[in-house]
Order: C-alpha cells, then sequence, then structure tokens
C-alpha cells in the first residue's frame, strides 16, 4: 500500500523560497501587458459587431420604409380605383361612406407627412455614419 505525505513520527521538510521582486515586477507587467492586448482585441471585435449592427438597423429601418411607402402607395391606388369605379356606376356615396373616404385620406396624408420625416431622421443617420467612418 502506498502512502502519501510523511508518516507519523517523521519531519516535513520546507523549503523556503525567496522571491525575486524584479522577477515578479517584470512579470506582472508581462501579464498585465497581455491582458490590455486581450482586451483591446475583445473592443475591436465588439467594435466590429457594433457597425454591424447599426448597418443592420439601418438596413432594416430603410426596408420598413419602403414597404410603408409601398403599403401607403397601395392605399392611395384602392383609393384611386374606388373613385374610378363609384364614377362609372354614377352611384353616389352615402354620408357615412364620404366620411370614411375623407378619414382613411386624411389618415394617409398624416402617413405621409410621418414618412417624409422619419427619411430626413434616416438620411441624417446616413450622412453621421460616414462620417464616422
Amino acid at each position: 500500500m502506498h502512502e502519501e505525505g510523511p508518516t507519523e513520527g517523521q519531519d516535513r521538510d520546507f523549503v523556503l523560497v525567496e522571491k525575486d521582486d524584479t522577477n515578479l515586477g517584470s512579470q506582472s507587467s508581462r501579464l498585465k501587458d497581455m491582458i490590455i492586448k486581450e482586451k483591446e482585441v475583445e473592443i475591436q471585435a465588439l467594435s466590429l459587431d457594433l457597425e454591424r449592427a447599426k448597418w443592420i438597423i439601418n438596413f432594416h429601418e430603410q426596408e420598413n420604409k419602403q414597404l410603408e411607402d409601398k403599403q401607403a402607395i397601395m392605399e392611395l391606388q384602392t383609393i384611386r380605383e374606388n373613385k374610378q369605379v363609384a364614377k362609372r356606376r354614377k352611384i353616389k356615396m352615402t354620408s357615412l361612406e364620404q366620411e370614411i373616404k375623407a378619414d382613411r385620406e386624411s389618415w394617409l396624408e398624416r402617413a405621409n407627412i410621418h414618412l417624409e420625416k422619419f427619411l430626413e431622421k434616416a438620411n441624417k443617420d446616413k450622412k453621421i455614419l460616414r462620417h464616422m467612418a
């Protein structure tokens, strides 16, 4: 059977290691330098991820704007088609139908104003991002 450590009655031998402060200082500074370099690499990677995320956000905002514009255009086309059909049939709209039509047109006008503001903001952001690069 193998025993680890000293058995009863045996003395333990201790070796005293002297500290070399200059060696520890250089090791400490090398360790700090290594940590700093690792953190710089992490920061660069995170910066790249941030730039990619900004680009993706910008892309999706533009895509959303295009979809909203398409939706508004389709709404306007529907209104135009409904007007043409109504003219062909020469049917007078009821007062309720006229109110609905007026509300829809005013909503589309507000949406158009909102989209114009959103486009201006997107253009400003785009200019800012160009200057950052």
